[in-house]
């Protein structure tokens, strides 16, 4: 009687990641990747590494004196989870942002987006080149390259925002106009 449960326990569990799988699959889209990728990255990722860095070598290590504040002030989890909130809230900035625009500026955005997730793998590996006993890249030169590539992939996003009709995937009748080739006859 219990292997029967069980089976039927596995094959309902299976079934329903099947479901989730399939819902995931037609739903998530570019952008979704990129929100999650940088969120991982740049909060849950730099966050854990970090505090964990100063938990093993000392809050000294860390350049950043915000962070060392709360580590200090708060210990692993709190300065984890202050990275996590405030990463949260760079995100969801720029999503109400995306949406109050009328353009969408879905190409800017991807463009942030990704230059968010390389700062946040930039401080891990800063994290991690200083646990390991190495020395780390400079944080200027991380603050640099990070503020380089905001700069230049929002302006790339938006130079493709400019040239494409993206709304939702449908064209956009104004910008088919105004094409060149465009001639009504």
């Amino acid at each position: 009687m219990t292997e029967n449960v069980q089976r039927g326990y596995i094959f309902e569990l299976i079934s329903n990641l099947k479901l989730i799988t399939i819902f995931l699959l037609y739903n998530i889209n570019l952008q979704h990747v990129l929100y999650f990728a940088a969120f991982l990255a740049f909060g849950i990722g730099d966050g854990i590494t970090g505090a964990y860095m100063m938990d093993t070598l000392g809050a000294g290590k860390e350049s950043n004196p915000i962070a060392r504040y709360l580590f200090m002030e708060q210990g692993f989890g709190g300065m984890v989870m202050v990275k996590v909130w405030f990463t949260f809230l760079i995100l969801l900035s720029t999503h109400i942002i995306q949406l109050r625009s009328p353009d969408r500026m879905y190409w800017t955005v991807n463009g942030f987006l990704i230059a968010l997730t390389a700062g946040g793998v930039m401080a891990i590996n800063a994290n991690l080149t200083a646990l390991a006993g190495e020395i780390p890249q400079a944080p200027g030169e991380i603050i640099f390259t990070y503020l380089a590539l905001v700069l230049i992939l929002t302006e790339i996003g938006s130079f493709a925002d400019g040239r494409t009709a993206h709304n939702g995937g449908a064209c956009d009748e104004n910008a088919f106009q105004k094409h060149a080739s465009y001639k009504r006859v």
